[in-house]
């Protein structure tokens, strides 16, 4: 396989700036969050005639891990360390998720109208600019929130066509809430990531749910397969059958639905009922109910996490769908319908640690 590099790219435009001479690069990525990746470069003669100390500043530039034109990982740079003793610059970054930590929804036409003081919403004073609403599939509504983000200030990223969907969620800037935690209290799977633009900048894109629509299949039995399971975990402490949530207010009037599961109840399992009550900006009761029955399907089984060893030419990658047949002493010989949900590498080796979660194939 090719080697690998690490690159600095100018976090507001995206553009290349410079390759960087690394010493040691730990990565990981996570279904629905940022991930991270460490960067350490002992400074050598090369490194010391190049600036670093000007050129590498906290959450101005994005360091990329790349092997070939592919990303392994990429995100904004967000602390670093200089052991003057050691003579070693240790960075630490986040992925694209990071990039909306740093921004707040607010509707883009406030951004040259605003001016400070009390804020009156009632029935004779709507919110008017200061409520953001947002309609279409999970991905319409993040694309919406990072293009009225980018409105205020440029970033990196690649937005795309919109899908159409039931959804419509209006947000309130007084809530000063970020986009990150806006997007975290969807109930969908979102990823963001880094591909390299045509003059070999870097930019971020957007996925939600299952996009991924081959399945790789992995065979553990086979020597020199370079698949290893390492084990399985099991946990219930989410599992639900019956739902309830509750959105936000309008007027006297506060929503509420129910969902319920018989998957489980029909196998044996006795009624567990659970509740949502994170849809606080949810003032639609088809939205209310779309989302109930979203966590309803995550939390209505057992969640089983299998971790494996697997060699980095097997190339996976967080969504990617796996049939995974293994020859157990404890779960015997059989094949698992697996998506993964955790990749995590180091320079130091050709072996990555992927964790993955049973999946239903409707």
């Amino acid at each position: 396989m090719e080697s690998t590099s690490v690159h600095a790219y100018d976090l507001v435009t995206g553009k290349h700036l410079t390759r960087l001479p690394y010493t040691k690069c730990s990565w990981n990525d996570r279904m629905n969050q940022a991930g991270g990746m460490t960067v350490d470069i002992d400074m050598s003669d090369t490194a010391k005639g190049m600036g670093l100390g000007d050129l590498l500043e906290p959450w101005k530039v994005i360091l990329s891990h790349e092997r070939g034109t592919d990303i392994i990982h990429a995100g904004p740079l967000t602390s670093l360390d200089w052991d003057a003793d050691q003579r070693r610059l240790s960075m630490t970054c986040g992925g694209g998720l990071t990039l909306l930590t740093k921004r707040l929804v607010l509707n883009r036409r406030i951004r040259d109208t605003w001016r400070d003081g009390s804020v009156l919403v009632d029935e004779q004073h709507p919110a008017g600019d200061l409520a953001l609403t947002v309609k279409g599939s999970p991905r319409d509504i993040i694309r919406a929130l990072i293009d009225e983000t980018i409105q205020w200030g440029k970033l990196p990223f690649t937005l795309p066509d919109v899908e159409g969907g039931d959804l419509s969620i209006t947000y309130a800037a007084w809530d000063l809430a970020t986009i990150a935690e806006r997007i975290a209290e969807l109930d969908c799977e979102y990823r963001f990531p880094s591909t390299h633009t045509a003059d070999g900048g870097i930019t971020f894109g957007v996925e939600t749910g299952d996009s991924q629509t081959e399945t790789a299949r992995w065979n553990a039995i086979i020597p020199d397969s370079r698949i290893i399971l390492d084990g399985l975990a099991s946990d219930a402490g989410d599992l639900c059958t019956q739902v309830w949530a509750t959105g936000g207010k309008e007027n006297d009037r506060t929503y509420m639905c129910r969902r319920t599961s018989t998957r489980l109840t029909d196998e044996g399992w006795p009624l567990m009922q659970g509740r949502d009550t994170s849809h606080t900006t949810v003032s639609d009761l088809k939205t209310l109910q779309s989302n109930a029955l979203a966590q309803l399907q995550e939390t209505a089984w057992v969640d089983r996490t299998f971790s494996l060893k697997v060699g980095e030419e097997h190339e996976p990658h967080v969504g990617d769908l796996v049939d995974l047949t293994v020859d157990d002493d404890c779960l015997g010989r059989r094949t698992y319908s697996l998506k993964i949900t955790d990749v995590s590498g180091d320079s130091s080796s050709d072996w990555l640690t992927v964790k993955a979660q049973e999946r239903e194939d409707k």
